[in-house]
Order: structure tokens, then sequence, then C-alpha cells
């Protein structure tokens, strides 16, 4: 159900699309030994919906894969917002993209809810950063070895990501251990690190939203904080009853029933190439469990041999023999641009 433009219930048909697909590889493995090789294709239950607002479509793909991850997948496109400029000119604020009409560079930011039930409600969230450890007689005699440092966090925060310590977050539950790790089991995700908002700090704009200053959001659950910038938010001046208002409660969040918001998004300087229609611009963000089960889920995946591909080494070449006996000789062609 939606709502009209009077205020009124309405049924939306075909609004969700539901399938299944493939997606590569999701193992492989070649034994040196023996030379065999064994691979297993990931398929994916794929859970998606497209929001068109104004000049753009917005895609999001929700993928269960077959190893037990999902993949939040936003796909941007439509057509770019433009306005007139005279012709020859160009523009700091965006880029020419058909005669007299420039494109304005802007944002898109978007913000993933999580409300994980790890095992459980109760659950905690542990930040992990892999840092360098200088060499020393004791733990480092050969220089090689690097500290992968777990801190929980205990109360309503936000954090940024960090390529440099490979900044990693986990939703585990402490109270259930893995058998095989000794480890709290949990789901894990590594924060894009995007660009932010670049609104300056007192424009409407940036004090509208909050939530984009940071990539990374914990809160307490609360019934009804559904939205990471407020359920109001063109109707305000600042950001009201958005994860900013969240955090600023100081709630505990150890071992409790938490939501975490992830944050990431494209800054748009527009191409040519963008128009008369926008390729999309994709973002995917992963969550993948971490010692929530004791093998790799996706082991007993059915692996099978492609009967249809043949080696054309020579002695047995994919091309008929009339072809070569007619003067083609189209497989030294072959070998040449090979």
């Amino acid at each position: 159900m939606v709502t009209s433009p009077e205020g009124k219930a309405e049924i939306a048909p075909n609004v969700v699309c539901l399938h299944e697909q493939d997606n590569g590889i999701a193992w492989k493995h070649t034994n040196w030994r023996t030379d065999r090789a064994v691979v297993a294709r990931n398929r994916e239950l794929v859970v998606q919906f497209i929001i068109t607002l104004a000049n753009y479509e917005y895609i999001f793909a929700y993928k269960l894969d077959t190893m037990g991850g999902i993949n939040v997948e936003t796909r941007a496109t439509g057509i770019v917002s433009v306005v007139n400029i005279d012709p020859g000119k160009t523009s700091d604020y965006g880029n020419v993209v058909s005669g007299g009409a420039l494109a304005q560079n802007h944002q898109h930011i978007f913000a993933i809810r999580i409300d994980p039930a790890v095992d459980g409600h109760n659950n905690t969230l542990l930040m992990e950063e892999s840092l360098p450890v200088k060499m020393n007689p004791e733990t480092n005699p050969r220089g090689n070895y690097y500290e992968v440092r777990k801190t929980p966090i205990t109360t309503s925060s936000c954090f940024d990501a960090d390529i440099t310590t490979n900044r990693t977050f986990k939703i585990i539950n402490t109270s259930k251990i893995n058998r095989i790790s000794q480890r709290p089991v949990g789901y894990k995700f590594q924060p894009m690190p995007t660009q932010l908002l670049l609104a300056d700090p007192e424009s409407v704009q940036a004090k509208r939203a909050l939530f984009a200053q940071h990539h990374v959001w914990v809160t307490k659950h609360k019934d009804g904080e559904l939205y990471a910038a407020g359920r109001h938010t063109l109707q305000s001046t600042r950001e009201v009853g958005g994860v900013a208002d969240m955090i600023a409660r100081k709630d505990n969040i150890d071992n409790e029933d938490i939501v975490v918001w992830a944050v990431f998004g494209l800054t748009h300087n527009p191409r040519v190439e963008d128009w008369p229609v926008m390729p999309v611009e994709i973002h995917d963000l992963k969550i993948r469990p971490a010692d929530f089960f004791e093998e790799n889920p996706g082991i007993n995946l059915p692996t099978n041999k492609n009967e249809a591909s043949v080696l054309a080494d020579g002695k047995a070449s994919c091309c008929s023999t009339n072809q070569q006996a007619s003067g083609s000789n189209g497989q030294e062609k072959l070998k040449g641009h090979l």
C-alpha cells in the first residue's frame, strides 16, 4: 500500500521483484598435484525494488547467497538534472553534457538500516582493526606479525571508514560461542569509504542530513525509529529524530537489542556519457558471516563440468576438417591473435 497525493491508501502492484540469478564462481580450487579443478557456482536469491524520485531511479537489491552472505546493492540511474548554459561556456558547478545543457555536480547519500538478531536480539557491535606491530624479539622477531585489535562498542556512537586499518564491524552474540573458533558467532561488514556530505555544516542541507556525516552509526533499538534522517526530513531545517538524536541519548548498547546504520554514497560529477540517460552507478554493501557457521556453508554445492567447452590444441581442433581444407586458415589466424 502507498499513500496517494490526496492522502488515500492505494494498492501498488508489482513493486517487488523476487528472482534467482547466477553470480559467477562461489568457490574454486585446482589441485596442483593432480591438476584437477573443482568449481561451484554462486546462486543468489534477489529481492529487488526500484524507487523513482523525479529524474532519478534508485534500484535496491538484497542478495542472499549460498555462502550465508547478504549483499545490499544500490544502483543509481535515470536522467541527470540540467539547467541552461550559453553555447561555448563551461561552469565550475557542473559539466556541459549536451548543447546548452549543464548537469550540476551533486551527491547521492544512502543509509542502510541493519536491525540484527544474530542468534537472538541481544547483540554487541565489535570494531576490529588490523594494525602493524614493530619488530621485537618476543612477539614479532621477523617483522611479519600484525595485531588484530577488537574494540567492543558499549555506548551508542558513530564511526568513519578507515581503509588504513581495514576497519571492520562485527555484530556478535557474546552468549553464543562457535565450537570451532571458540569465538562469538557473528556477521561482519566493512563500511565503504565513500565521500561523505560536502555541504557546509551551517547549510540547511547539512543540518537536515546529519546522518550523512559518518559512515557507521549504532543505536539502541526503539520502536518507530526507522529513518536515519528522521521521519519528516524535507519539512524541517534540522534533522529531527534521526541517528544524531538517537546517539545523543548515550544508550548502553552492550549485549542489547541494537540497530546498525551503514552510510555510503556517490559524489556525482557528471560526464557527457551520463546523457541523455545515465548508466548505473553501483555500490555493494557486503554483510558476511563471521564464525557463525562451523564450515563453509556452500561446501556441498553441486559442482559440474562444462561438456561444451573443449581444448583446441592443434590435435583436436574445434574447427571442422572441411573448413581447414578450404584454405581459410582460420586456426592460424586465431593463433596469431592470441
